[in-house]
């Protein structure tokens, strides 16, 4: 496995293809195998090089105590780049990976070429998403942590989910593995390593990228939004705030777009940069 040695960090990545640069972020409590286990990194990379990156503390990138927010995250990502010699990249985020991206070009515009959210979620926009715990992703895992004991009450809230994962037994954790499947699996080992970190706090502060400076993104964007997305209002805000956004709604997905439809995450990524192209 590639890794790159940016102290503190050893940066798990991968690479495929060439071409112009996309790099592809996961969210939060993720890796960089949900863009390969659905196959948007193997569908994009018949025309370009992709990169994909375990952010810190995520898959086989180590964990620090803290340092988490999207602004430091979106420092290492930069750094990253500068090791492996990419001066300018699309980038295609998920989830908190999108926070990460949109700060990086909020940060070193000239280092982004243009951004792909994949249905994120901004802590700087939450005043528009005052309900994300309804959210289907969420009402799911609370149903099912339910089932070992654990409720993680209606409000999101990976802080007080990480103060009781340590409490887990065997039993539970068996249980948990069982009902979640691979992915899932994978989840909760994530969970595990970052229970002892500041990362549930760090990944939704605003960290100084507030609605103002979102919408002032200089970059092209295409913004992919589930169609059974809890984020409408982060939608809207962004077709309507932002000076070149794209949209496009992914069917039949729940948040979990590079799994649940890559196909079209593939295909609408392919779409807007050949569009961005040809300007």
């Amino acid at each position: 496995m590639p890794f790159a040695d940016l102290p503190p960090l050893k940066v798990h990545y991968q690479q495929s293809g060439e071409g112009a640069d996309i790099v592809l972020l996961h969210g939060f409590t993720s890796n960089l195998s949900i863009w390969m286990f659905g196959g948007v990194m193997e569908g994009l990379a018949d025309e370009y090089r992709v990169s994909a990156v375990d952010m810190r503390g995520h898959g086989a990138t180590n964990v620090t105590p803290a340092d988490y927010t999207s602004d430091v995250i979106a420092e290492d990502l930069l750094r990253w780049m500068d090791h492996v010699q990419i001066e300018s990249a699309a980038l295609l985020g998920h989830s908190f990976g999108g926070v990460v991206a949109t700060h990086l070009a909020s940060l070193h515009p000239d280092r982004v070429r243009a951004i792909i959210l994949s249905d994120a979620y901004f802590p700087g926009l939450q005043s528009l998403e005052p309900n994300m715990g309804q959210a289907s992703v969420w009402t799911s895992l609370r149903e099912t942590l339910l089932q070992v004991d654990t409720d993680i009450g209606p409000v999101v809230d990976f802080p007080h989910l990480f103060s009781i994962v340590g409490s887990w037994d065997d039993r539970q954790r068996k249980h948990l593995r069982e009902q979640l499947g691979p992915i899932g699996e994978r989840w909760l080992s994530s969970l595990v390593r970052l229970s002892g970190t500041s990362a549930g706090t760090d990944t939704f502060a605003t960290a100084g990228l507030d609605a103002d400076r979102i919408a002032a993104t200089s970059v092209p964007v295409l913004a992919l939004y589930d169609e059974h997305s809890p984020f409408e209002a982060t939608s809207k805000f962004l077709n309507e705030r932002l000076a070149d956004c794209r949209q496009a709604v992914i069917p039949e997905a729940n948040h979990l777009a590079p799994l649940e439809n890559p196909k079209a995450i593939v295909a609408e990524t392919k779409s807007f940069l050949s569009e961005l192209a040809r300007r």
